[in-house]
C-alpha cells in the first residue's frame, strides 16, 4: 500500500526527538506533585497549545462518541427544514458550518493518531474516505441523471450533467463558484446545487493530511499550525464576506476556519471515553517544562461537570439561535457563521458527559437520525429541487414539505441499509473501493458526455411534441444580456459598454438587461440600412440607470454607472437619451418613500438631460410573469415531459398583466411628467390589445427567454417601438 513512505523515517525521528527534548519524566516526583502538575499543564495548553506530547499521543478522540451522531442530526435537521420551509428556520443553512466543524475534529483526530504512530498511508486514507462517500454518493448522482432523463429539457438536463460531472469529482463548489452570477439558474432549479459543501469537504480531505505531515516533519507545533490556518482562513473568509461574495460562500479556504475549529478539539484531546466523562488525555510520559507546565489542553479547573455542562448549554444555543436569526448574504460566513461554528466547538468540548450531550444529542432518536445524516443530506435537496420542476410551485406547503422529508428520511435509511454499510466494511475492501472509483469515473464521463452533447436533444425527436419541445428547448435563457454580431463591445469595471452604427447624432441607452435587449432591434435597424443614429448602450445587469439604489456586493459595479454615462455623454456628444429598466427592482431597492424616490429620479433624468438640452425617453413596464419562461411551457411528471398546451393556446389573461404593472407604470408616467421626459411603450409589440397575451408566436416559438427578458429573435422582428426615435 502507498502511503507517506518518504516522510515516516522523518516523522519518527522528529516525534522521539521532540519527546527526549521536551516531554520531562515524573518518576522521581511525588505521585501528588506529578498529578498536580499534569493538571495544570493540561489546563494551559488551551491558551499556549502545541506540545510535543500532543504530537506524539494518539488523542482519546478517536473512539466513539454517541452526541457526536446527535449532533450531526441537528446540523442536517436544520438544512433539511431550512431547505422545506425557509421561513421556519431562515438560518437552518448554518447547519452546513456545524457539520464542517465536525469534519474537522474526527478527521484530524485520526490523522494525528496515524502520524503519531507512524502509520499513515496515504492510500488507506483515502480509500477509507472513498467508501465513506462515494456509495451514497453514486446513487444519488445516478438517480437524479436518470430523472432527469424523463423530466427535463436538453438545456436543463445539460447542466445537471455538468453539475453531477463535477460532485463525482469533487469540484462542484469550484464549478458553482464559476457559474453564480445575475443570469445564472434560480437555485431550486439545481438539483446537485448542495454538492458544493461535498466540494468543500472533500478538498480539505486532499489538502489537510499534506499540511499535517508537513507540520511533523518540520517539527511545528500543533497549535501553532491549526491556529495559524484558522486564522488566515477566517481573516479571508470576513474580507470575502464583505467584497467577493461568491468566493466566500464557495471557496474551500473561506470556510477552512471552520474546519481549523475541529480541528484545535482534536488535537487537543477533548473527547471522553464515555458518558461518565472519565479524564482527559494525558501526555504519553508527562507534561512539558516551563510555560508549557502552565499552559497546556484540559484540567479539572476547565473540565468540571458544571464547566462542562454549561458549555454544552452554551453550545446548544448558539446552534439554535443561528439557525433563527442567521440570514443569507452579507457577513456569511464569516463572521456570523462564528455562531453555529462555535456553538457546535462548545458541545463538542463539552464531552460525551454533559447534560446536554448526554440527554439531547445522545438519546435514541438523535443518534438514528445522525446515522443517516450523510445520505439524508445528499437526498433531500434533489427531492426539494424536483418538486420545484414538476409542480412549478413556487412555495411548499405543510403537506407537501412533510411528505418530502419523510421520503428523504426513507431513502436515506434505504440507502444506508443497502448500500453504505455492504461496501463500507467486511471483506474485499480493495476491490470495493475500485469498484467505487470506477462508479465515480463512470458518472463524471456520463455527466460530461450529457453537457457536451448539449442535453440529449434527440431523445424528443421521435415524440408527438418532438418539435414543440425542441423550440421550447432553443429559448430557454435564449440571448440573455447577449450582444449582436455588429457590436462594438467595452467593458468598465463590470458595465457593458457597447456601440452600434456610426451614423447621425449618437443616442445613449442606459439602464439594466432589461433595457439591453432592445440592441437586436438596433442591430435589424443597421442592417436594414434605417439605423439613422450612433446608438451607445451603457448597460450593466441589474443596474439602476440613476444614482441612489442600495446594492448588494455582487453588483457593486453598478454604482459606477452614472460616472460612465456623463463621460459618454461628453465624450461622444450624445444628442438624445433612452431609459430602461426593470422597474420593480429598481424602486424597491432605492431607500426612500415615493415621493423621495421620485424627487432622486427627477433629478437623474434632469442629469442625463443636461437640464433639457438633450431629449430623455423612458420605457414603460414591460409584461413579466413566470408562465412566460420556457420552462414552463411544458407539462412534467416524474416521468414525462410534453407541452403546456392550455397555456401556449390560452396565453395570460393582459388585465392580469397590466394590473401587475399598474403601479410602476403609473410611477414611471408621473416621473417622466415632473422631468419633463418622454415614454415609449413596448406593450403593444409584445401582447398587442387583446385580452390576452400569447406566450408564444406562431407555431411555437416562445417569446420570452426567463420570466422578463424577451429572446432576440422575438426583439429583432417585433419590438418597432423603437423605431420612432432611431430610424429613418
Amino acid at each position: 500500500m502507498i502511503g507517506f513512505g518518504f516522510l515516516r523515517p522523518v516523522m519518527q525521528a522528529a516525534a522521539r526527538g521532540m519527546a527526549r527534548t521536551y516531554v520531562q519524566p515524573l518518576g522521581a516526583v511525588p505521585a501528588v506533585l506529578a498529578r498536580i502538575s499534569q493538571r495544570l499543564a493540561r489546563v494551559a495548553a488551551w491558551f499556549w497549545p502545541g506540545s510535543a506530547a500532543q504530537l506524539v499521543a494518539p488523542p482519546n478522540n478517536a473512539g466513539w462518541r454517541a452526541d457526536i451522531d446527535g449532533l450531526r442530526a441537528l446540523a442536517v435537521v436544520g438544512v433539511v427544514v431550512y431547505h422545506v420551509f425557509p421561513a421556519a428556520l431562515p438560518g437552518g443553512f448554518g447547519g452546513v458550518d456545524a457539520f464542517f466543524v465536525i469534519s474537522g475534529f474526527l478527521i484530524s483526530g485520526h490523522l494525528v493518531a496515524h502520524f503519531g504512530a507512524g502509520r499513515f498511508s496515504v492510500a488507506s486514507f483515502f480509500a477509507r474516505r472513498v467508501r465513506r462517500l462515494a456509495p451514497a454518493l453514486l446513487v444519488v448522482l445516478a438517480a437524479t441523471l436518470l430523472a432527469g432523463w424523463f423530466t427535463l429539457l436538453p438545456t436543463e438536463l445539460a447542466a445537471v450533467g455538468l453539475d453531477a460531472a463535477a460532485g463525482a469529482a469533487s469540484v462542484a463548489n469550484l464549478l458553482m463558484w464559476h457559474a453564480q452570477g445575475y443570469f445564472d439558474r434560480a437555485a431550486v432549479l439545481k438539483p446537485l446545487l448542495h454538492l458544493w459543501s461535498l466540494g468543500v469537504e472533500e478538498q480539505f480531505y486532499l489538502v489537510w493530511p499534506l499540511v499535517l505531515a508537513l507540520g511533523f516533519a518540520a517539527r511545528v507545533r500543533a497549535g501553532v499550525l491549526v491556529g495559524a490556518t484558522g486564522a488566515a482562513c477566517f481573516v479571508y473568509s470576513v474580507a470575502c464576506s464583505a467584497w467577493w461574495p461568491g468566493a466566500g460562500f464557495y471557496s474551500p479556504f473561506s470556510r477552512g476556519w471552520e474546519f481549523m475549529l475541529g480541528a484545535g478539539l482534536a488535537l487537543h484531546g477533548v473527547a471522553e471515553r464515555g458518558p461518565e466523562g472519565a479524564a482527559c488525555a494525558t501526555p504519553a510520559q508527562g507534561t512539558p517544562a516551563g510555560m508549557g507546565r502552565m499552559l497546556a489542553r484540559c484540567g479539572v479547573l476547565l473540565r468540571t461537570s458544571r464547566v462542562r455542562n454549561g458549555a454544552g448549554v452554551l453550545g446548544l444555543a448558539c446552534v439554535l439561535a443561528g439557525f433563527v436569526v442567521l440570514r443569507p448574504g452579507v457577513g456569511f460566513p464569516a463572521p456570523f457563521a462564528l455562531l453555529p461554528a462555535g456553538g457546535t466547538a462548545l458541545l463538542i468540548w463539552a464531552g460525551a458527559g454533559a447534560w446536554v450531550n448526554r440527554h439531547v444529542l445522545a438519546v435514541r432518536p438523535m443518534r438514528a437520525v445522525g446515522l443517516i445524516s450523510y445520505p439524508l443530506y445528499l437526498w433531500h435537496w434533489p427531492l426539494v429541487s424536483w418538486f420545484h420542476i414538476v409542480r412549478g410551485a413556487g412555495v411548499i406547503h405543510n403537506s407537501a414539505g412533510f411528505a418530502l422529508m419523510g421520503a428523504a428520511l426513507a431513502l436515506a435509511w434505504l440507502t444506508t441499509k443497502c448500500v453504505e454499510n455492504p461496501l463500507r466494511g467486511g471483506h474485499f475492501r480493495q476491490g470495493k473501493t475500485a469498484a467505487l472509483v470506477g462508479g465515480l469515473v463512470a458518472i463524471c464521463t456520463a455527466g460530461l458526455v450529457t453537457w457536451h452533447t448539449a442535453g440529449w436533444p434527440a431523445r424528443f425527436a421521435h415524440t408527438p411534441a418532438g418539435t414543440d419541445l425542441s423550440a421550447i428547448n432553443l429559448a430557454v435563457r435564449d440571448g440573455i444580456f447577449a450582444p449582436t454580431p455588429h457590436m462594438h463591445i467595452t467593458h468598465e469595471n463590470g458595465l457593458t459598454i457597447a456601440t452600434i452604427g456610426h451614423a447621425g447624432h449618437p443616442v445613449l441607452l442606459t439602464g439594466d438587461s432589461l433595457l439591453f435587449q432592445w440592441g437586436p432591434r438596433v442591430e435589424a435597424l443597421l442592417q436594414q440600412g434605417r439605423l439613422k443614429h450612433t446608438v451607445i448602450f451603457v448597460a450593466g445587469p441589474s443596474c439602476s440607470p440613476f444614482a441612489g439604489e442600495v446594492y448588494e456586493k455582487s453588483f457593486a459595479y453598478c454604482r459606477n454607472m452614472q460616472n460612465v454615462q456623463q463621460r459618454i455623454i461628453q465624450q461622444q456628444n450624445v444628442q438624445a437619451v433612452v431609459v430602461g429598466a426593470f422597474w420593480p427592482r429598481v424602486l424597491l431597492h432605492t431607500p426612500g418613500t415615493q415621493a423621495q424616490k421620485q424627487a432622486a429620479f427627477v433629478q437623474g433624468i434632469r442629469s442625463l438631460s443636461g437640464n433639457g438640452v438633450r431629449p430623455v425617453w423612458l420605457v414603460l413596464p414591460t409584461p413579466a410573469d413566470a408562465r412566460f419562461s420556457p420552462d414552463k411551457l411544458v407539462a412534467r411528471s416524474l416521468t414525462h415531459i410534453g407541452v403546456n398546451t392550455a397555456l401556449l393556446e390560452q396565453g395570460i389573461s393582459t388585465q392580469q398583466l397590466r394590473n401587475d404593472t399598474a403601479a410602476d407604470t403609473a410611477f414611471v408616467r408621473a416621473l417622466a411628467a415632473q422631468a419633463g421626459a418622454k415614454v415609449l411603450d413596448a406593450w403593444p409589440d409584445i401582447c398587442g390589445t387583446g385580452p390576452t397575451c400569447a406566450v408564444i408566436t406562431p407555431p411555437a416559438t416562445p417569446k420570452y427567454a426567463d420570466d422578463k427578458h424577451l429572446r432576440p429573435g422575438f426583439v429583432q422582428q417585433h419590438a418597432t417601438f423603437l423605431d420612432d426615435v432611431l430610424a429613418r
